[in-house]
């Protein structure tokens, strides 16, 4: 028994130690030419990242015409859950396929939208509309409004979320493990947490973090309207 702790414990620690180690920074890709400028608000730490065209992508039920980005980071998710006289968790680093939609939105009708949203919930006090959690992130006169889908944890293809920022809508997507049998759980949190960050004003922030809440700004502000200018 005392062999077999030891093996575990061995097997647990070197499974542990993946998550570990050097991490990328974040970096601004939107250097890399023209067609990366959409990008120029997303801090992002991973290899590199491709430009992959035009396509259509949904928000809220309609299609838009969006530039997609396609990128590999390695990211952090949660290999093992035991329970027991001793509780276990493991966290792996893995690689995983995201796309990133960029929707110009110039004449501001899905910020609008999802500002209508996220006030006609949080006004209830609550945190969860049926569908989407919100966020808000603002400095200065600078901020970025986030829709979180419910279904956002989950290691499940098209996992997403929907950031508003600069006039742009921007489409985080979940597309896959590059290896199918190093899978784990909390791929999109993992991504939003170590590998992309939102710059407004000169300063990085997370998409979303938790605990999720009403934030009493925004309340504030839509009612003077702020997010009408």
């Amino acid at each position: 028994m005392g062999l077999l702790r030891g093996a575990l414990f061995i097997v647990l620690l070197i499974a542990s130690g993946a998550a570990k180690g050097p991490r990328l920074e974040f970096r601004n890709f939107s250097s890399k030419g023209p067609e990366f400028k959409a990008i120029e608000n997303l801090r992002l730490a991973a290899p590199d990242i491709a430009y992959a065209g035009s396509v259509e992508t949904d928000v809220f039920g309609k299609l838009y015409r969006a530039s997609k980005y396609s990128l590999v980071p390695l990211v952090e998710v949660q290999t093992l859950c035991a329970i027991g006289a001793v509780n276990t968790e493991v966290y792996e680093r893995v690689p995983a396929n995201f796309e990133i939609h960029v929707v110009e939105d110039k004449d501001r009708g899905i910020h609008d939208e999802i500002a209508r949203k996220m006030y006609d919930i949080w006004n209830r006090k609550k945190i969860y509309s049926g569908e989407y959690y919100y966020w808000f992130n603002a400095k200065d006169a600078e901020y970025s409004l986030t829709a979180l889908h419910r279904s956002e944890n989950l290691s499940g293809l098209n996992s997403q979320y929907l950031i508003w920022v600069n006039e742009r809508l921007i489409k985080i997507a979940f597309k896959g493990f590059v290896n199918k049998e190093q899978g784990g759980w909390g791929v999109v949190d993992g991504f939003t947490s170590d590998n992309l960050r939102i710059w407004l004003a000169g300063a990085e922030f997370k998409a979303y973090k938790f605990p999720l809440k009403v934030e009493k700004k925004f309340l504030e502000l839509y009612k003077k309207g702020f997010f009408k200018t």
